[in-house]
């Protein structure tokens, strides 16, 4: 079988990949994508990962709810804040690089990447580095997509995940907090972050 013609895979830091269209943006992945039959693993930019539906992260976050009650909460958003330094690791071999300490531009690259990985569209939409406080929203978070309706947020691993990122953009330990979710019907999921309380 001749071998594909196969595009750089990563991206070019001058890329705009919130305007690229879905052609480009499928290419794009599928240069960066090595998959190896013969050992089962499966590269991104050189990056180990897994193709997994949002439903299985549901189905581990809703286990942990009826298991250990309102302590899954609090395990799943430390799970996220935990796996931020190696999530920025992944993106970043994506997008060519970005390097520490994050700057906000680094953090939109950081945005646009993991919306090609299929984590929804964030948005920055308050921004005080002086006093670590900023809010994002985040459309078609696959957490609350797949999580069906609910009457308190559920995009704790999200807001982990947040916390751990803005940590390393404001040189501050975080407190995220959803403040709204699309599984409760809103159109778009909300955090807000801020620096963490003093004990």
């Amino acid at each position: 079988m001749p071998a594909r013609d196969r595009k750089a895979s990563t991206i070019s830091p001058q890329m705009d990949l919130a305007g690229m269209d879905p052609e480009e943006a499928r290419e794009l992945l599928a240069a960066a994508l090595a998959p190896d039959p013969k050992s089962g693993i499966l590269r991104l930019s050189d990056q180990p990962c897994l193709i997994l539906r949002a439903e299985v992260i549901v189905s581990i976050q809703k286990q942990l709810e009826q298991t250990v009650g309102g302590s899954a909460k609090g395990i799943l958003y430390l799970s996220g804040e935990r796996s931020s330094d190696a999530g920025l690791k992944f993106l970043g071999a994506l997008t060519d690089g970005i390097s520490l300490p994050l700057t906000l531009e680094g953090a939109k690259r950081i945005i646009d990447a993991s919306a090609l990985t299929g984590w929804g569209r964030t948005e920055i939409v308050q921004f005080d580095p002086e006093r670590g406080r900023f809010t994002v929203a985040r459309h078609n978070s696959p957490i609350a997509q797949a999580y069906g309706p609910s009457k308190k947020p559920v995009c704790h691993f999200l807001a982990g995940w947040m916390a751990g990122i803005g940590r390393l953009l404001v040189g501050k330990e975080l407190l995220c907090e959803e403040l709204s979710c699309a599984a409760q019907g809103h159109d778009r999921c909300e955090f807000e972050l801020q620096p963490m309380p003093m004990a």
